[in-house]
């Protein structure tokens, strides 16, 4: 998720410097819902290890990573809450926050910093472009909102790096564990959640399909799928998973309307992968008609799975679907046929092309074409 600087002390405080617990979550939602905890602190010198002992962190991690699933998500607004109450220190704003590379110089990107009344300093990192509700020298209260999550400076994808400090010189790990502290920071401790979940999974056309387009949820396709039985695009099925462990297998089938097999992928995990995505394309042509199934499994247990009818009257076309059942008007007419990536032709109730500045109101034919299927929708314009 994020990379700041290197530790200068990770210390195991002894029970006189370590005050009562004080924090509360700091980000709204629920885990496992809303968002996951994919990276704790680094206990690890040589390697890494997280305060349970587990694999939850990377070399040199010194904060908490609060991920949500996607882009699509964070532009619906995620808001980051203080942890405790205190006085805003620093802040830093107006940096890009769609950030999917990792740059270690870029830091905590957008940040907040609070001083608390017990010489613990909280950070909140790589928040939302001008998402910043608070300025240097305010008091905030404990849950206030002073931001949103996001995907600036060293970031890959959207979450918050919340960091503890003490007296502004060691990073503190606020929750205890058997090769961490030995006491919590939290009022209410979020658990250590080891398992393997979902967050979505889908079907779409595209060639050349890329990360980033499942970060953004750049999907073609809306439920229910249906496809025409050939396409010069790819068909993909892709998936957003977390909670994988090094050693199982993923395996995805592709099932005919008739439940036979009719393509299978399986791999091993050669590590543990707390965020992953995932996707299998096939360039289909002639695909038999009807309702076809893709299975994911994950150690022999399904994880994911879509259907999709493959049909020669399949409507793909995103603008036939958000528009379905829907009245166009003439100037939208206008504007699609100015659109260069699709072929629109109107025609009346009695089959006559209409040329698209004559039309008035009534009931019309209107046929898209684009490069991946053909339909034809009845519709009233007004």
């Amino acid at each position: 998720m994020s990379r700041f600087i290197i530790i200068l002390c990770l210390c195991l405080f002894t029970p006189q410097v370590f005050s009562q617990a004080f924090l509360q979550t700091p980000v709204e939602g629920k885990q496992g819902q809303d968002w996951i905890i994919v990276n704790y602190v680094d206990w690890e010198l040589t390697s890494f290890k997280d305060h349970n002992c587990g694999s939850k962190s990377y070399d040199g991690h010194q904060g908490t990573d609060f991920t949500i699933r996607s882009f699509k998500q964070m532009d619906s607004g995620v808001n980051v809450l203080a942890a405790a109450s205190g006085r805003i220190t620093f802040i830093k704003d107006g940096e890009f926050d769609r950030e999917t590379e990792g740059d270690v110089a870029k830091k905590l990107g957008n940040y907040v910093a609070i001083r608390h009344a017990n010489k613990y300093f909280t950070y909140y990192g790589h928040l939302k472009k001008n998402s910043i509700t608070v300025s240097e020298g305010d008091s905030v209260e404990v849950g206030d909102i002073i931001g949103q999550v996001g995907s600036s400076g060293n970031s890959t994808d959207a979450h918050l790096h919340f960091e503890l400090w003490y007296d502004s010189t060691s990073v503190v790990d606020p929750f205890k564990g058997a090769c961490g502290n030995p006491t919590s920071l939290w009022v209410t401790p979020e658990d250590y959640d080891t398992s393997v979940g979902t967050f979505e999974s889908g079907i779409i056309l595209q060639n050349d399909l890329k990360i980033n387009d499942l970060r953004e949820r750049n999907t073609t396709l809306n439920r229910p799928f249906a496809i025409a039985p050939s396409s010069d695009s790819s068909l993909n099925f892709w998936s957003h998973l977390y909670g994988l462990r090094a050693g199982k297998e993923l395996s995805l089938t592709w099932y005919t309307p008739d439940n036979i097999e009719w393509f299978n992928y399986t791999f091993t995990l050669d590590q543990d992968y707390w965020y992953y995505y995932y996707w299998s394309f096939i360039n289909h042509q002639g695909l038999t008609e009807g309702t076809w199934n893709v299975l994911l499994d994950y150690d022999g247990t399904e994880v994911a799975s879509e259907t999709f009818l493959v049909t020669k009257t399949a409507n793909v076309s995103k603008l036939a679907r958000q528009n379905n059942c829907k009245a166009y008007s003439s100037q939208r007419l206008r504007e699609l046929k100015n659109d260069q990536s699709i072929n629109l032709r109107v025609t009346n109730a009695l089959g006559k092309e209409v040329e698209i500045n004559a039309i008035t109101k009534g009931v019309y034919f209107i046929q898209i074409v684009n490069q991946d299927n053909h339909c034809t929708l009845k519709r009233y314009v007004h």
